[in-house]
């Protein structure tokens, strides 16, 4: 008897064709924003992908510039993958976007706290290991 397939193969071999057809999906696409897009067009946000149309959340300022610079914008898409059509902007208040769920560490460690956290990992040999120990023992005390 043959070994079923990896799952994540067998996924792969159904969405292959039907990404193929519908391109850059929307989330894809936010999280790669500002490479596809550009510093130029970086503070409008990408808010729903539907039948080909973009609606992109722009300052007021930065929404006349976009309309004119739309074309660029259209073929900057395309080249990364997404089927987009056309564009449709809606203004939004000139606050900037939240920058994600990532929050700053609250204060670096004293020299007294990293080399006890460096004295406690001197039993580990591998050094990739203690790195990525050290990484999150820093993490950690930081809060």
């Amino acid at each position: 008897m043959a070994a079923a397939p990896g799952a994540g193969k067998a996924v792969t071999a159904i969405l292959k064709p039907l990404l193929k057809e519908t391109g850059l999906g929307l989330n894809e696409m936010k999280r790669r924003w500002a490479d596809i897009a550009g510093e130029s067009f970086s503070r409008a946000t990408p808010e729903k992908l539907a039948a080909g149309v973009l609606t992109l959340k722009a300052p007021g300022a930065l929404a006349p510039f976009l309309q004119t610079q739309t074309p660029l914008l259209i073929e900057r898409l395309r080249v990364a993958g997404a089927k987009v059509k056309s564009i449709r902007l809606e203004q939004r208040t000139a606050a900037a976007p939240k920058a994600g769920n990532v929050r700053p560490l609250k204060r670096a460690l004293t020299a007294v706290e990293e080399a006890a956290l460096a004295q406690t990992l001197d039993p580990v040999g591998d050094p990739k290991l203690k790195s990525a120990l050290m990484r999150l023992g820093r993490a950690v005390k930081q809060g």
